[in-house]
């Protein structure tokens, strides 16, 4: 097993990079402009610092969470990638796989390559929706995925335009022909006739058009994307049912505001009425408790999981999440915390 040597994330990333060619790299690692909003969400986390409390801890402490109903055995999530096939045949296949093995629920892309079929017999999922086409198009993506028993949609608002990513225009990294994404063609978008080799325009998200697609499913619908308490107050009086602060791990905004930054106002702003994740710059399971004491019910994982699925596929990504556990098992028992369902907040200071 390649990665059977990896002892922290860093390792992962390190060899990832060797492992890629240039322009892949840059798709991957790169983030909008300089990629400044990459570097600050690591970088935000890095300011914080746990205060441990070990004298009520416990040597076997419960990592489990809910999330929306579901018994996740870490609190995290798989964030939705795309594309997947730029590094690895099978995509999607292997990373619901291991995220299955693990306990642990993948957020599958609209923009995926295999069938919502074929991936939703790997295992439990929520399904990322982005708007493609007409209102029926949607709403026959919709059903698909209700038909298939996802278990929650996730509407991503941060991602209705281009961004200018320099990293990518450097390498001249272009999505090559042979990526087809195979979920447009199942939900059958305009009769089938879908480009093989390029994403579809989407529609800009709006308020109004939010609303549509809540009235549209019966399904639980997460909003991805939010970083303004006033947006998140909204969206809870809008009736959604959970919030992912998210800046899109820096691959829309140059400056926009790190997701650790942002969570403590969102999660002030929804008044425990519904749960609050967050996705950006987690790297070890110490992050993961900073994001839980600020508020977070449970946090998502892009970049990392994909350098384990370079390096060796289902085994890679399962590798990056027993290393998460054992790191979370570790910062839980050196914190003095029973169980991470309720970080008090003063476990983290500002440094």
């Amino acid at each position: 097993m390649i990665t059977a040597r990896m002892l922290d994330l860093d390792d992962f990333e390190r060899a990832c990079r060797f492992a890629l060619d240039d322009a892949r790299w840059s798709y991957l690692a790169g983030g909008a402009g300089r990629g400044d909003g990459v570097r600050e969400n690591e970088a935000a986390l890095r300011r914080l610092r746990l205060r441990p409390r070990p004298l009520g801890g416990t040597a076997d402490p419960e990592l489990s969470v809910d999330v929306l109903g579901f018994t996740a055995a870490l609190p995290l999530l798989l964030a939705p990638t795309s594309p997947l096939r730029l590094f690895h045949p099978e995509a999607e296949l292997p990373v619901s796989r291991a995220a299955r093995r693990a306990g642990v629920l993948p957020i599958v892309s609209n923009d995926s390559h295999h069938s919502l079929t074929e991936i939703a017999k790997q295992g439990p999922f929520w399904f990322q929706l982005y708007c493609y086409g007409s209102r029926a198009d949607v709403t026959r993506t919709i059903r698909l995925a209700e038909s298939l028993d996802a278990q929650a949609l996730v509407v991503t608002i941060d991602n209705s335009h281009p961004s200018r990513r320099l990293a990518m225009l450097r390498s001249g990294f272009a999505t090559p022909p042979e990526v087809e994404f195979g979920i447009h063609r199942e939900s059958g978008f305009s009769d089938g006739e879908v480009p093989p080799d390029t994403r579809l325009p989407r529609w800009p998200l709006t308020w109004e058009l939010l609303d549509v697609i809540r009235a549209e499913t019966r399904l639980p619908v997460v909003v991805k994307g939010v970083l303004h308490p006033s947006d998140a107050a909204a969206l809870a009086d809008r009736g959604v049912a959970g919030l992912i602060v998210s800046n899109h791990g820096g691959r829309q905004l140059n400056d926009s505001i790190a997701a650790i930054d942002a969570l403590p106002g969102v999660v002030a702003a929804v008044r425990g009425r519904l749960p609050v994740l967050m996705d950006g710059g987690i790297r070890t399971g110490g992050d993961v408790v900073k994001a839980l004491a600020a508020g977070a019910t449970a946090v998502c994982i892009g970049r990392p999981y994909v350098w384990g699925l370079v390096l060796d596929g289902e085994e890679g990504v399962l590798h990056v999440l027993d290393l998460l556990r054992a790191e979370l098992l570790d910062v839980a028992r050196q914190m003095g915390l029973r169980n991470l369902r309720d970080v008090p907040a003063d476990l983290v200071a500002p440094t």
